[in-house]
């Protein structure tokens, strides 16, 4: 999930966050429900229906707050 809003800062196309966070449609479809339905992610139609993803603004806030938490479990790795 992270790595979704990780790519969609820049606003991205499906195609683009599939390929980028190694990700199956069907993977891709559950975790783009929850995190749309959460506030966390924004999604836009182009007039050729092609559909844009953003990270929202609370997206950016739980990325900040997931590094931090990824950091302090990867020092506690000896």
């Amino acid at each position: 999930m992270a790595c979704i809003l990780e790519n969609s800062n820049d606003k991205s196309r499906k195609t683009r966050l599939i390929y980028r966070c190694n990700l199956s449609l069907s993977q891709f479809n559950i975790y783009k429900d929850c995190l749309v339905d959460t506030g966390l992610l924004e999604m836009a139609r182009r007039e050729d229906g092609v559909e844009i993803f953003g990270t929202t603004d609370k997206g950016k806030e739980f990325l900040t707050d997931y590094r931090k938490i990824k950091s302090v479990m990867d020092e506690m790795r000896i």
